[in-house]
């Protein structure tokens, strides 16, 4: 009995691990295109290795609100290019802030560094701002003024970040892309906000870094690169 029981537990033991290979290969298949998301919060990131892990982009935090500006945002740019990921910026949106306010806080911040992936806006509740006492319709009024403001100012879609209830809010705004969680029926949803249980390698080691994934396969992101390379192209010729 001693012997069955032991047995029993090995093969327990076994068959989670079996499974939790198998979802994270699930993963790295379906998602195959994956990037980090990084603020002054996180460890010091070397991008050449995480390129070498399979990371194929990194968005970094620029600004938040009308005031900030993240410590490493300049450290962590200059020294993600040339390490073979497709960098983006992203402004943390406040809901206490002046549109205009935080409009000036991140063009004085960022400069012309804006990498090459659509210039990110991460729409997360914090501190007492909630669904409930975030008024839905302002809410989208903010967020068309400043998507506007930086689309023209930068001539690159904006890309939000959000909650799949924020998406219903503020879909159908011109020039903008969404990244949504995994379980979402939405258009317009080019990244995936990934859990944390999801947030791996390509060696299934898991990061130590929160990430997003591209919602396609290797072939659809250098058509997704392309397509971004032309459109800035184009609208820098017809703004020369």
């Amino acid at each position: 009995m001693i012997v069955i029981f032991i047995f029993a537990i090995g093969f327990g033991i076994f068959s989670f691990f079996e499974k939790q290979e198998q979802q994270r290969q699930h993963l790295i298949t379906q998602y195959p295109v994956r990037g980090l998301i990084i603020d002054q919060d996180d460890s010091y990131v070397d991008f050449t290795e995480a390129n070498q892990r399979g990371i194929k982009y990194a968005y970094i935090r620029a600004t938040q609100g009308a005031n900030f500006t993240d410590d490493d945002f300049s450290d962590n740019y200059s020294r993600s290019i040339g390490s073979g990921l497709k960098i983006g910026v992203y402004h943390q949106f406040g809901f206490g802030s002046s549109v205009k306010d935080q409009e000036q806080n991140f063009v004085r911040s960022v400069g012309n560094n804006i990498g090459d992936l659509p210039i990110g806006i991460d729409i997360s509740y914090y501190g007492d701002y909630n669904s409930e006492n975030v008024n839905p319709k302002k809410l989208r009024t903010k967020i068309i003024e400043i998507t506007s403001f930086l689309y023209h100012k930068y001539h690159r879609p904006i890309l939000l970040k959000t909650s799949s209830d924020n998406y219903q809010i503020l879909k159908n705004i011109n020039h903008v892309q969404f990244s949504l969680d995994g379980n979402h029926n939405a258009k317009k949803v080019e990244f995936i906000n990934l859990n944390k249980s999801d947030q791996i390698y390509d060696n299934g080691k898991s990061s130590d870094y929160q990430m997003s994934a591209f919602d396609g396969n290797k072939v659809k992101w250098e058509q997704y690169l392309k397509q971004l390379k032309n459109d800035d192209l184009e609208k820098s010729g017809l703004h020369d």
